[in-house]
């Protein structure tokens, strides 16, 4: 009996021991790392340490966005009583000038966690520095702020309720800019009292980097301001502005309307805050004609010394009129970049194949994206060749059946001024990191040539004469030769061309002789008037001037440009100037034309001979004549109908020319300049 009670013991320790020892097996060996891991929570907290988001500068060094660390303030009225919230309640009154019975009347209506101080500055909240009863509770905040406001807001874009960047270059950078949290071990007593840090495995966070752009700010009020001028006066729906160094790709402004603050987002919806510079397109209008002319130059196709039958303002490709705003009966190639004939660079695309057309827009940028360091870019619409109908490729001359971006536009243009070099445009500069190691560079990057260095300097010419002679001259600047290109086109409603909404537009750059600045002005749906002439090339004017008295490097040394604006004037200043149009409106798809015999001829250099005046207007033929150095005689009104000196003949001092004009008459079409 005595060993079978001895044997169950044994059995029965050998049991305990056995289970114990698989106990500890699988404590010590099996789940050693959550056991340990289970210690340390009951000994350490982890608190997150929010790395604080990176500064956005411009291009010198003014900060335009940048982040705030703020404290809110709330206590656990579970863990107190009566007299801790009076004490607690008296505390927040002395040190942030408050009323303690309204401290004290919080905590009392509401069981659990109220709020006493929200988004308390990192500077007040050190006055609370050492006061830590177990019920207050302290919440680390970021917030975004942007000490300009609206100021070039569609290209900074915004952050949301956790500090990411959702737009422009907020997202864009989102990864540099946003940095790496840190983590604090803190080491609890048994009462679940702090009692120290542990730095050992604590991390620091790392603050995000500093993006620094290529943006003026200077130039960006000047743009927003002018712009926003501009719409108004035109009751405009929308605008867009661009501001670029054509020898680089820099962007050095963009601005937009309708606008938004992104201090408060909740005063404005999706419409006013996407950047329309570089997600919305638009059918560019004649400000196409320079790039196509640019590829008939660049193919030897055209001469500078043609001129080209215009058929008096109304031309037909199988029964469809393409008809000019003003007529004329011939131009020089020269004149119809100048005076934006539709019926001149329809006729000279005729000489560029399909195919010849297409690879040269493409190469240009259209089509595609220009990969700028910006989101939500669109790529327009390039059509090919084999979709061409019987009028695309004349359409296209003048900007229709192609659809652009403000900024390809803008990128096409800088690469047509610029001896030939298609950059890709940026905003960012680069960006730098928090301990000060250069995370990246941008530096201008050459995509591809597109014309030749002559072919360049020849449109640069061209332009030039479309302020100083033709659509653009209220974009004359004072004291620098500038060029540029108007645009005006219908708006497509309804698969049909309004004649009542209008799109207006304007390139210009300057100095004319080595382009260091390039503006784009687009509005949208302007009710006042719709030429690009009229409506932009103004608003040009103004940035310009302003630009050049701001930045003393754009035009160093000044010097008032003398024309005889005054003389023209005073010899025409009985005659009405900018007649409406009792237009009608074409309609597209038309059948396949049959060959146009084009019709050239010789014309000496203008310089040296006397130039073709017919058909200029009486303003424009006494502009040019005056400059000749000539004298002349001008009966009539309206347009030049006969001169007395042909075309070509020498310029002799003494000699008179008369110059016949007569009233032109009204013409139906597309109203496009």
């Amino acid at each position: 009996m005595n060993n079978s009670r001895a044997l169950i013991i044994l059995i029965l320790f050998t049991a305990a021991f056995i289970f114990i020892g698989s106990r500890l097996f699988t404590v010590q060996i099996i789940k050693h790392d959550y056991y340990v891991k289970l210690a340390r929570s009951q000994q350490q907290g982890k608190k997150i340490v929010k790395a604080q988001r990176g500064i956005i500068k411009d291009r010198d060094g003014s900060v335009l966005a940048y982040s705030k660390d703020d404290i809110t303030f709330s206590v656990d009225t579970r863990m107190t009583d009566e007299a801790e919230r009076r004490m607690i309640a008296s505390k927040f009154a002395s040190v942030f000038n408050g009323d303690s019975s309204k401290y004290f009347s919080l905590m009392n209506a509401k069981r659990g966690n109220v709020c006493l101080a929200k988004k308390v500055s990192l500077i007040d909240a050190l006055l609370l520095e050492g006061y830590n009863p177990d019920c207050l509770i302290r919440d680390e905040e970021l917030s975004r702020i942007y000490p300009y406001g609206r100021l070039a807001s569609h290209l900074l874009g915004f952050t949301n309720y956790e500090v990411k960047g959702v737009a422009g270059i907020e997202r864009n950078c989102d990864e540099e800019l946003s940095g790496k949290n840190g983590e604090i071990y803190f080491e609890y007593n048994g009462k679940g009292e702090i009692i120290g840090v542990n730095e050992d495995i604590s991390v620091k966070p790392l603050n995000g980097a500093i993006v620094e752009l290529t943006i003026d700010k200077t130039y960006q009020t000047i743009l927003e301001e002018e712009l926003y001028a501009g719409i108004a006066a035109q009751q405009a729906e929308s605008g867009v502005g661009i501001i670029m160094n054509p020898q680089t790709g820099e962007i050095l402004a963009m601005a937009n309307y309708p606008t938004y603050d992104p201090n408060n987002l909740k005063n404005s919806d999706n419409d006013s805050r996407r950047n329309r510079a570089v997600s919305d397109t638009y059918e560019p209008g004649s400000t196409m004609k320079p790039i196509i002319m640019s590829a008939l130059l660049d193919k030897n196709l055209v001469r500078e010394d043609e001129v080209i039958n215009t058929e008096n303002g109304v031309y037909r490709i199988k029964n469809t009129p393409i008809k000019d705003a003003h007529p004329y009966r011939k131009l020089t190639v020269r004149e119809i970049i100048e005076h934006s004939s539709n019926i001149g660079i329809s006729k000279l695309s005729d000489r560029l194949s399909g195919k010849e057309l297409y690879k040269h827009l493409r190469d240009f940028g259209f089509g595609q994206i220009t990969s700028v360091d910006l989101p939500s870019e669109a790529p327009g619409f390039l059509k090919k060749p084999s979709q061409y109908s019987a009028l695309s490729k004349a359409y296209i001359s003048f900007g229709y059946e192609i659809s652009v971006s403000p900024l390809q536009m803008a990128a096409a243009y800088s690469a047509l001024i610029n001896g030939g070099i298609l950059y890709k445009p940026y905003a960012v500069k680069q960006i730098v990191g928090a301990e000060g190691n250069l995370i990246k560079k941008n530096v201008p990057l050459k995509i591809r040539r597109v014309i030749k260095q002559s072919t360049s300097e020849t449109i640069k010419s061209f332009m030039q004469g479309v302020i100083e002679n033709g659509t653009a001259q209220k974009a004359r600047l004072t004291c620098v030769m500038a060029g540029g290109k108007t645009g005006t086109t219908q708006q497509l409603i309804g698969g049909a061309y309004s004649g009542k909404k209008f799109n207006s537009s304007f390139v210009g750059f300057f100095p004319v002789e080595n382009p260091t600045t390039l503006i784009l002005i687009y509005i949208h749906s302007p009710k006042k008037k719709y030429y690009g002439g009229d409506v932009c090339a103004p608003v040009f004017k103004n940035i310009a001037e302003r630009l050049i008295e701001a930045d003393i490097k754009i035009v160093p040394q000044k010097c008032r440009i003398k024309r005889d604006d005054k003389f023209v004037n005073q010899i025409v200043k009985n005659i009405k100037q900018n007649e409406e149009l009792n237009d009608e409106f074409l309609t597209l798809n038309v059948p396949d034309p049959s060959d146009e015999k084009k019709e050239t001829e010789p014309v000496e250099d203008a310089r040296t001979s006397i130039p073709n005046l017919l058909e200029k207007t009486k303003r424009e033929a006494i502009a040019v004549v005056s400059n000749l150095g000539v004298n002349f005689k001008v009966f009539g009104t309206g347009n030049v109908v006969s001169q007395s000196i042909k075309a070509g003949e020498p310029i002799e001092k003494g000699r008179l020319l008369i110059l016949r004009c007569k009233p032109a008459n009204k013409l139906k079409g597309l109203r496009i300049n």
